[in-house]
């Protein structure tokens, strides 16, 4: 059965309808009712990328064949999810097909027109975050923020751009974070041409999320089922998002102290001030220095008068690097109503900590 002329378009629609939840409701009673355990996870894993706008291919749909053909032996279904759009699957000529069709198309975006060069940008659920294919192949990520140690040169040169917050560097993709006052259709061009010449290898083979198969979908979804979100998917969340806020905040208790520390960061982000300050306040006081580290930089990058408390108690932290971080933060707010704070650290043991608090102090009298 061939494809609908409007899949892409039409499965992209689920996901930005709201319909994504009605789509599973369906598929889980009719295909993961049938599905051993083992399996269960790949085929959400699938299912949720079929509803997004990345590439989806006919290699993945051998792969979802594989997958679920030799448990689901016959039966078509057929559902109208609203909004004019229609989801179709089951067996056809002893085949596993997944359609969808109908619905309105979407409002052009910079991420719309033909991109030229071997790297393609590609839209992910956070508005401030890009995610980049630089070829190469599937590989655990590494996540790099802003006034960390970053020993990945290229990231740490890609932060040098004042406009990046984050860079998350995988096998075959990148990831690009923007400040908050930045818009990708201003900047994209620009962190494109930077992450091709950084990123970008023409002498290692060019991944392709298309191409992978049955054995790497159902150990996708057991690394998925035993360990959790994993950290370089948690940061390309939207945390404004009821599901994906659900996944961060159970990522806040997570054995693994990258996954928190990207909960943290990607909680903070929240428009909902409730929600970022509970995950803020919740990473400061983390066991993990990498994790407090977050909390507070993700804070400072608020600029937001409402955690000034926590910078001034930062300037006692043991970290000389949070110490630091705290004073900077109160400095961009207003050093004036902090002023007993930075007296105690204009005398720190930490030469950049006493520089800080020395300059915020001789603003005030400046005053």
């Amino acid at each position: 059965m061939e494809r609908p002329d409007d899949l892409h378009v039409a499965r992209s629609a689920v996901a930005r309808l709201g319909l994504v939840a009605d789509a599973s409701t369906h598929l889980t009673a009719e295909v993961a009712m049938h599905l051993p355990f083992e399996a269960l996870t790949a085929y959400k894993t699938a299912v949720k990328r079929f509803f997004s706008t990345e590439d989806w291919g006919d290699a993945d749909d051998h792969a979802l064949d594989a997958l679920v053909t030799p448990h689901l032996r016959s039966g078509w279904f057929e559902h109208d999810l609203g909004a004019g759009v229609r989801l179709g699957h089951g067996i056809r000529d002893g085949r596993y097909v997944i359609w969808a069709t109908g619905g309105p198309p979407p409002e052009p975006t910079v991420f719309d027109r033909a991109f030229g060069g071997p790297v393609r940008p590609v839209q992910t659920p956070h508005p401030r975050k890009v995610k980049f294919t630089v070829g190469g192949g599937p590989a655990p990520g590494h996540w790099y923020r802003r006034g960390e140690e970053v020993d990945h040169p290229a990231a740490a040169a890609m932060l040098e751009d004042p406009t990046v917050t984050d860079v998350m560097v995988a096998g075959d993709f990148v990831t690009i974070g923007l400040h908050r006052s930045e818009r990708w259709e201003d900047r994209l061009d620009d962190v494109l041409a930077r992450v091709t010449e950084l990123f970008w290898d023409d002498a290692r083979p060019a991944g392709s999320a298309a191409a992978r198969t049955r054995e790497a979908l159902v150990q996708e979804g057991m690394s998925t089922r035993v360990e959790g979100a994993r950290p370089e998917d948690l940061h390309l969340l939207d945390s404004d998002d009821p599901g994906h806020r659900d996944t961060l905040v159970e990522a806040l208790g997570s054995a693994d102290p990258r996954a928190r520390r990207a909960a943290v960061a990607t909680l903070s982000m929240s428009s909902e001030r409730p929600v970022a300050t509970a995950a803020l306040l919740t990473g400061y006081h983390d066991p993990a220095l990498m994790v407090r580290r977050t909390a507070l930089d993700a804070a400072a990058d608020l600029e937001d008068e409402t955690y000034r408390p926590l910078f001034e108690a930062a300037i006692s932290d043991p970290d000389p690097w949070t110490r630091w971080r705290a004073v900077r933060a109160i400095a961009e707010l207003g050093a004036a109503a902090s002023r007993e704070p930075l007296m105690f650290a204009a005398v720190d043991e930490e030469f950049r900590v006493r520089f800080e608090a020395i300059a915020a102090l001789r603003e005030i009298e400046g005053e």
